[in-house]
């Protein structure tokens, strides 16, 4: 908080000391005139070092830092003049009265324009033609009531006795007065001020005071210390706290970037204190002058600035009514998209729903209905796992956690959902997290149905390893299990039909096919879970046995057997004979396995051919 600043709770414990002590008057003139020389030269100082961190700050912009170093280039002159000024008193022992030096007047008007000039220069953003006239009668606001105010000024009676001195001091006050009301309104309602509003507000009164000062202290209007005393320090500490409010402001900006500024609003409340200005300074000169030439011109300038006011409020209800036509269109077109995205999502064929922890569903289109079946209000408010297979379930979790834990993290998995059929359905899942989007509040999920496109993967995949004919795997497939074996020990049949030639050339192509799954039927039926029977290609087959060589040669011995009884195959009783070759041995070495059993295969062949013969 402001109050709690290290730099400006003293400055304010000292602004309440030095107004007590002046107020009170406490100790005698010469005291207090000196009190008051000393401090205005420390404050002058303070604005120096006070404003240097801003005008040294690389994070402000290059116009913002000018008008600082302006502000401290401004300090060094007030701390010089007043410093000469305090000279001139202490050199001068017996004066307890209030007289100004001419060095210390023009480093101060210095100082004064410095600030001024520079302000002027403040690069503007450009205006739209409506906001030029908007700004234009804010400082005909502004401008009229400083004008009321320097007509109280100059007209009062006692500018009779004051002197062509007392003139130039009054209107040079004046110029200060009228320059300030118009950095007020472009600094202020501009829309790139370097000076936080804060900050805009000590620097304000202080030129008001100031003013006031310069127009009334030249001219003696005012008698004895305290008055004069307090025209001279007020302004320095308004114009020392400033730039401390203006680094203040900077840091609380810093804390909270997500807060809007304030510069960018359509209203400000500046032209409306013209009017109060104006309202009292009639209502002061009515009150010590009476109703003469000061009060006339005072009540016309009020009238003038109503009028203003009033223009300024018919182009504020304009502006209003434009930015309500607006709104009008900017919700009307909010409404048709609203419309059109709710039309998209009902008919949409991908399920899209909004998930909060735990998995309860908060929202879901209605594409669910036609995935899955049932109704919508059957899924909302009820946790998605529920939905979900159960050998889905640890993993769907597992991944949804993941999304919750980070905002915006994405996961993309399958999984199972029953449908009303108590079939299941493969869904294709897209989650993202949005918890922290406004109006969403969860994981977005998209749900597309896969589960034709699932169906016809696994069937692709099973062809690729399978054959087409007889259904066991191919010579792939069984070369693939072979290696995936590593290093164990194993055992392989090769098996090759005997006398198949023959059987397609007397039966026919068809018989053969149907001679090739019979076989096929007799290897599954010969043979463990836990063993690969395979079709190699033409009428060569092959096992793969993980049980050993023993048990190898038991499936030789059933496969033979089978075969050998006559079957019906293709409306004719045939018995098939085979050849058998067994090997076994390392399967990291699975070239040598199926050499060595191919080569027992022919062997047993030829057995069977001499046997014949």
């Amino acid at each position: 908080m402001t109050w709690r600043d290290r730099v400006l709770a003293p400055l304010i414990l000292l602004a309440v000391v030095l107004c007590g002590v002046f107020a009170l008057n406490l100790g005698d003139d010469r005291f207090r005139l000196v009190l008051c020389w000393v401090v205005a030269p420390l404050t002058d100082l303070g604005t120096y070092l006070l404003s240097r961190p801003l005008f040294r700050d690389p994070g402000l912009a290059p116009a913002n830092r000018r008008f600082w170093r302006a502000m401290g280039v401004a300090g060094v002159l007030f701390t010089v003049g007043d410093g000469f000024q305090l000279g001139w008193v202490l050199s001068h022992p017996h004066r307890t009265d209030f007289a100004l030096q001419p060095v210390q007047s023009v480093l101060g008007v210095l100082g004064v324009i410095l600030v001024c000039v520079v302000g002027m220069l403040h690069p503007s953003r450009l205006w739209s033609r409506d906001t030029r006239i908007r700004v234009a009668l804010d400082s005909a606001i502004i401008l009229s009531a400083a004008g009321v105010a320097i007509w109280c000024l100059l007209t009062r009676p006692s500018m009779a006795h004051s002197g062509p001195a007392g003139y130039a001091a009054s209107i040079f006050g004046c110029g200060i007065l009228l320059i300030g009301g118009f950095l007020a309104v472009r600094l202020g309602l501009s829309g790139s001020s370097p000076i936080a509003w804060q900050a805009a507000v000590p620097l304000i009164a202080c030129c008001m005071v100031q003013a006031i000062g310069n127009a009334l202290l030249p001219n003696m209007t005012l008698h004895g210390l305290t008055a004069p005393s307090l025209l001279i320090l007020i302004p320095c500490l308004l114009t020392v706290v400033a730039p401390r409010l203006q680094t203040v402001a900077g840091r609380s900006r810093a804390a909270t970037p997500g807060r809007r500024a304030a510069a960018g609003r359509r209203y400000s409340l500046l032209p409306y204190l013209g009017t109060v200005i104006c309202v009292i300074a009639l209502v002061t000169v009515l009150a010590t002058q009476g109703l003469g030439v000061s009060a006339w011109g005072a009540l016309i300038g009020l009238l003038l600035n109503v009028a203003l006011v009033v223009g300024r409020q018919m182009l504020a209800l304009a502006e209003n009514n434009t930015l309500l036509d607006q709104l009008d269109e900017s919700l009307a077109e909010i409404r048709r998209r609203e419309r059109r995205q709710e039309a998209l999502l009902r008919h949409a064929s991908d399920i899209t729903a909004i998930v909060g922890p735990g998995g309860i569903v908060k929202y879901m289109n209605p594409a669910v209905e036609r995935v899955i079946g049932g109704t919508l209000d059957e899924f909302l408010n009820r946790s998605m796992f529920d939905m979900i297979h159960p050998g889905d379930v640890d993993r769907a979790v597992a991944e949804m956690d993941k999304v919750f834990a980070e905002p915006g993290a994405k996961a993309a998995f399958e999984l199972r959902a029953q449908h009303e059929d108590e079939s299941w359905r493969w869904l294709s899942v897209v989650a993202v997290n949005l918890v922290e989007e406004r109006g969403i509040g969860g994981v977005v999920i998209n749900a597309r149905d896969m589960t034709e496109e699932r169906e016809l993967r696994e069937r692709l995949r099973f062809q690729a390893g399978h054959d087409t004919l007889t259904g066991l795997a191919n010579r792939r497939q069984f070369n693939d299990r072979v290696r995936a074996a590593g290093t164990a020990e194993v055992a392989v049949l090769l098996v090759d039909l005997n006398g198949f030639k023959q059987i397609n050339d007397t039966y026919g192509h068809a018989t053969g096919d149907a001679v090739l799954c019979h076989v096929a039927e007799q290897l599954l039926a010969c043979t463990g879970a836990g063993d690969v029977p395979a079709r190699l290609g033409g009428d060569e087959f092959a096992v793969l046995v993980g049980s050993g060589a023993d048990e190898a040669r038991a499936i030789a011995e059933r496969l033979r057997s089978a075969l050998a009884r006559p079957a019906p195959i293709g409306g004719q009783s045939l018995a098939v004979g085979a050849s058998v070759g067994v090997a076994s041995g390392r399967a990291d070495q699975p070239d040598n396995l199926l050499h060595l059993a191919d080569l027992r295969m022919y062997a047993d062949k030829q057995r069977s051919r001499e046997f014949a013969s």
